[in-house]
């Protein structure tokens, strides 16, 4: 009996350590970037973030180098399927958005538009779904780096060759827009820029140089753009790098939350009228070039239809032009659109992605030690912080959707083969245990 209870231990310790040593392959087996992913991952961030639009010479041609690419990224996920659906199922809240979105065809006036958008932006999640699947966190933001540098490359070029059409008229003043068509879109890919090239560059790598031209560079393009949310969403994620060594010092990482918690603060004290000072000093109206006005008459359109919406197809802004007489192309508020779009329940949907996402980053910066564990608090801060005066929600080639996708569905894969990882016991933050 004593020497058949030796046996099952000796053949149950011969298990786990096949077990163990199984896992252990699964954690080194992490999202590894070839040469094919990372062409077919950075043509997707071009063609997002407008570079490929720009170089194609027609609209038709770009619809076609468009579906051709979402083609392609739709059978290299069928290709590895199942490991796909291990990643997209992390973020359960993600697909609830896009589902909704596509589900709002059928209480649309316009049935055939609203289902085209929703599977176009179904598209664009892939992608994003794509770059969580083949790369890492480390991986996401060194190529993010590299094309948001190549983009304002392009758009440094282009205020050299043709400055006179490089600046828009906003509020009798002049503005850059580049050639990405509006000083709005500069300034957002400005405030992208400035935490990653800040991240990159602080590193012992070849392009360190690079990036920190690259600050310059974004730098004088936010001050051109005259955006005031790109710098103060830009300056906020700057700030949430620089307080990383006291976040770790203090092993506390909520501190990291703290700036975006008082830019948020402080937009909604804008938005209800209690900084008018401030703002008069920044060079802004009161109103906030109008948006006050168009929130204030958007509220009785919820009400029209509070718990679903009026879908991702509807012409509600034609009676508030009406009365405003200001043309509008959205509610410059992400989360007044998404209530108007998909009503309480898209708004409920909205708030727990982003929370959930937001709770899964600051776990992730407390388990692991890298420069790179911060992107992710980065970008549900810009995220959130930018969906206050602008809308950055899910639409048909998106970058910052993209990215929101691939950094909720990486950093809760990063956590989840952390934790399967051999030898750690504990919480969050234990040492790894010795043998």
């Amino acid at each position: 009996m004593i020497q058949q209870s030796s046996s099952t231990k000796r053949l149950l310790a011969g298990l786990e350590s096949r077990s163990l040593r199984r896992r252990s392959t699964e954690v080194r087996r992490s999202p590894h970037a070839g040469v094919a992913t990372v062409l077919v991952a950075a043509f997707g961030l071009f063609l997002c973030v407008g570079i490929v639009p720009a170089l194609v010479s027609s609209p038709q041609q770009f619809r076609i180098v468009k579906h051709l690419f979402y083609l392609l990224i739709a059978v290299l996920l069928l290709r590895d399927f199942p490991a796909a659906v291990r990643v997209a199922r992390r973020d359960p809240w993600i697909w609830a958005l896009v589902g909704l979105m596509c589900a709002s065809a059928l209480w649309s006036d316009n049935f055939v538009w609203a289902t085209k958008r929703g599977l176009v932006t179904f598209q664009t999640t892939t992608f994003g779904l794509y770059l969580a699947l083949r790369l890492s966190l480390e991986d996401q933001v060194r190529l993010l780096a590299w094309v948001l540098a190549v983009t304002l490359a392009a758009n440094l070029v282009y205020l050299i060759v043709a400055p006179a059409s490089a600046f828009m008229i906003y509020g009798g003043a002049p503005a850059f827009m580049g050639f990405l068509g509006h000083k709005n879109a500069v300034g957002l890919v400005t405030a992208l820029s400035l935490p990653i090239f800040l991240l990159q560059a602080s590193t012992r790598s070849a392009d360190r140089w690079v990036m920190r031209s690259g600050i310059v560079v974004a730098s004088v393009f936010l001050v051109l753009s005259r955006s005031l949310t790109g710098a103060s969403v830009g300056l906020t994620l700057c700030m949430i790098v620089a307080l990383l060594p006291v976040s770790r010092r203090l092993r506390r990482p909520a501190i990291l939350l703290l700036p975006p918690a008082v830019l948020a603060m402080g937009t909604i004290a804008a938005m209800a009228g209690l900084a008018d000072g401030v703002l008069f000093l920044l060079g802004r109206d009161s109103t906030l070039t109008g948006r006050t006005d168009i929130w204030r008459e958007a509220l009785p359109v919820i009400l029209e239809r509070p718990l679903l919406g009026h879908s991702n197809v509807s012409f509600w802004q034609r009676d508030i032009v009406a009365k405003t007489f200001v043309w509008f192309s959205n509610a410059h508020n992400g989360f007044l659109q998404q209530t108007i779009e998909f009503g309480v329940v898209g708004f409920a949907l909205l708030v727990l992605q982003m929370s959930s996402t937001l709770f899964h980053a600051v776990r992730w910066h407390r388990r692991q030690a890298g420069r790179e564990a911060i992107w992710p608090i980065c970008m549900a801060s810009f995220f959130l912080l930018y969906n206050l005066s602008e809308v950055l929600l899910m639409r048909e080639n998106s970058l910052i959707w993209v990215l929101v996708v691939a950094t909720s569905l990486g950093v809760r894969r990063a956590a989840l083969r952390r934790r399967r990882e051999p030898g750690r016991r504990g919480g969050p933050g234990m040492p790894e245990a010795k043998g």
